[in-house]
C-alpha cells in the first residue's frame, strides 16, 4: 500500500516548485527578444545573451554551494531568502533603464533559482517514500524543464502584445501567492549544522565555469581558431586538473564526489548533462532561425516552442510512473533514443525547414527529453546512500544548470562566427544553426550510449 503524503509536504513541493518554474521560466523568456534588446540597448548578439549565460552561471554556483547551504540551515530561512531575491530581481529587471542594471537583476534572480531547485529536490528526496519518488521527481523535473522551454513562448507573446518589462511585472501576484504558501508550510530542519564550507574550492570552481563560459563567448566574437580563444581554453583545462587535485586533498568538500565512483551514477550525470545542454541550447537556436531565416517576429518564435513544452507537462509524471512500476531505467533509454531521433531531423530537413517543421521536430525532441530526464535523477538517487543525497541533489542540478549555460553559450557562438562574414545576416545565420545541429546530433548520440551503460550496469546489479 502506498504511503500518503502529508498536505504540508505537498505544499512545501508546490511552493519551491512555483519558485523554481518561475526561475526557470525567466530564464529563457528574454531568447526572443535579444534582437529587440540589442538595439534599445545598443549590444551586440554576443553581448545581450550573457543576460541567459549569466543567470544560468550563477544558478550553477548557488547549486553547487546548496548542499553545504541545506545540511545547515532550516528550509524555511533558504526559501525566505531565495524568494526575496526573486523579488528584487524581478522588479530591477522590470524598471531597468540600461543592460547593466537589467544584467544584475538577473543576476539576483539568478541567485533564487540556485537556491529554490535544490530546496524541491532536497523535500522530495527525503520526504517522499521510494515507491513513488520517480512519480514526484518526473512532476519536479517537468515544473523545472517547463519553464525555460515554456520562457520564450512567454517572452515572445508579451513581447509582442505589450512589451518584454510584462515579462516581469506579471510574476508579481504568482510571487505573493508562493511566498505564503510556503511561509506556513516549509518546516524541514537542517541535519549537519557543524557541516563546514569549502571557500577555497568554491572560488576555484566559480573562476574556472565563468572563465569557459567567457571563452566560448569570446569565440563569437573573434572565431574559434583565434589564439585567444585556444589560450584561454588552455588555462581553463589547467585549472580544472588543479581544481580535481586540490578537490581529491582537501579536508572539506563542495560536494561528497566519492558519489561518481558509483559508475551507474556517472552515466546519468553525462547524461543529464548532455540532455539540458541540448534543451537549453536549442531554445536559443529556434528564435533566431524563425526570426533571422524565415523572417518571423518574436510572437512566432516563441509560439514555435509552446507545443513541445505543453508536453512535458503530460509526459513527465506519466514517464516518472512508468518507472516506478517497470522498477527498471528503461525509459531513460527510450527517452534518449527519441531525443536522438528528433536532433537528427533537424539536419535532414535543414534546407526545408519551415515553421510547422520546427515545431513538429523540437516536439519530438521534448518528447525524448521529458521520458528521460526527470527519470535520470531518480534512478541515480536511488544508488547512494540517505546522507548523499544532498550532493547528488546539487551535483545534479548544477550540472543541468551548468550544461543551459554552456549549452547557449557554445550555439550562440557557432552562429555569433557565422555572423561576422561579409554576407547576408539570413545566409549566415543559416551556416551557423547547421552547425548547431550537427553538434546537437553528435551530443545525443553520446547522450544514448551513456544511457544505455547505465541501464546495462543497472540490470547487472538488480541479477
Amino acid at each position: 500500500m502506498q504511503q500518503r503524503l502529508s498536505r504540508t509536504t505537498i505544499l512545501s513541493v508546490v511552493a519551491t516548485g512555483l519558485l523554481s518554474f518561475m526561475g526557470t521560466l525567466v530564464e529563457t523568456s528574454l531568447n526572443v527578444t535579444f534582437p529587440t534588446l540589442t538595439k534599445l540597448m545598443n549590444v551586440n548578439l554576443a553581448t545581450i545573451q550573457w543576460l541567459t549565460t549569466g543567470y544560468l552561471l550563477l544558478t550553477t554556483l548557488i547549486m553547487v554551494a546548496s548542499a553545504h547551504l541545506i545540511k545547515r540551515y532550516p528550509v524555511k530561512t533558504l526559501f525566505l531568502i531565495a524568494i526575496t531575491c526573486f523579488t528584487v530581481g524581478d522588479l530591477l529587471c522590470a524598471l531597468t533603464p540600461s543592460f547593466p542594471v537589467m544584467l544584475i537583476g538577473r543576476l539576483i534572480q539568478a541567485f533564487s533559482t540556485g537556491l529554490s531547485i535544490p530546496l524541491m529536490f532536497h523535500i522530495i528526496l527525503t520526504s517522499v517514500p521510494p515507491q513513488r519518488l520517480a512519480t514526484y521527481n518526473g512532476m519536479a523535473a517537468m515544473l523545472i524543464a517547463l519553464g525555460p522551454a515554456l520562457g520564450p513562448t512567454y517572452g515572445g507573446l508579451l513581447t509582442a502584445a505589450w512589451s518584454w518589462r510584462m515579462i516581469f511585472w506579471l510574476l508579481l501576484p504568482l510571487i505573493v501567492l508562493v511566498f505564503f504558501i510556503g511561509l506556513f508550510n516549509l518546516d524541514l530542519q537542517p541535519f549537519s549544522r557543524a557541516d563546514r564550507f569549502d571557500f577555497w574550492g568554491f572560488g576555484l570552481l566559480a573562476i574556472i565555469l565563468f572563465l569557459v563560459d567567457y571563452t566560448f563567448n569570446l569565440a563569437a566574437k573573434v572565431g574559434f581558431l583565434s589564439w585567444h580563444f585556444w589560450g584561454l581554453l588552455l588555462i581553463s583545462i589547467f585549472l580544472m586538473i588543479g581544481f580535481y587535485s586540490y578537490n581529491r586533498h582537501a579536508s572539506r568538500h563542495l560536494i561528497d564526489f566519492a558519489i561518481l565512483k558509483n559508475a551507474i551514477v556517472s552515466w546519468h550525470l553525462l547524461g543529464y548533462f548532455l540532455l539540458q545542454f541540448i534543451n537549453i541550447g536549442l531554445a536559443f537556436v529556434i528564435p533566431q532561425v524563425a526570426q533571422y531565416i524565415l523572417g518571423q517576429n518574436a510572437f512566432v518564435a516563441g509560439m514555435i516552442l509552446l507545443p513541445g513544452a505543453l508536453l512535458g507537462v503530460v509526459v513527465a509524471p506519466l514517464a516518472g510512473r512508468w518507472m516506478d512500476n517497470l522498477g527498471t531505467p528503461l525509459p531513460i533509454v527510450v527517452g534518449h533514443a527519441i531525443f536522438l531521433i528528433g536532433a537528427a531531423l533537424f539536419i535532414i530537413f535543414d534546407r526545408r525547414l519551415t515553421v510547422l517543421l520546427l515545431i513538429s521536430f523540437y516536439f519530438v525532441l521534448r518528447l525524448g527529453f521529458n521520458l528521460a530526464f526527470g527519470n535520470t535523477i531518480s534512478h541515480a538517487s536511488v544508488q547512494v546512500q540517505p546522507h548523499q543525497k544532498a550532493d547528488i541533489n546539487a551535483t545534479f542540478n548544477m550540472t543541468q544548470q551548468y550544461a543551459g549555460s554552456l549549452g547557449t553559450n557554445l550555439f550562440a557562438a557557432v552562429i555569433g562566427v557565422y555572423q561576422l562574414q561579409p554576407i547576408a545576416l539570413r545566409i549566415s545565420t543559416a551556416q551557423g544553426a547547421l552547425v548547431d545541429y550537427w553538434l546537437i546530433t553528435g551530443l545525443a548520440v553520446i547522450g544514448l550510449l551513456a544511457a544505455w551503460l547505465s541501464y546495462r550496469l543497472s540490470s547487472k546489479k538488480k541479477a
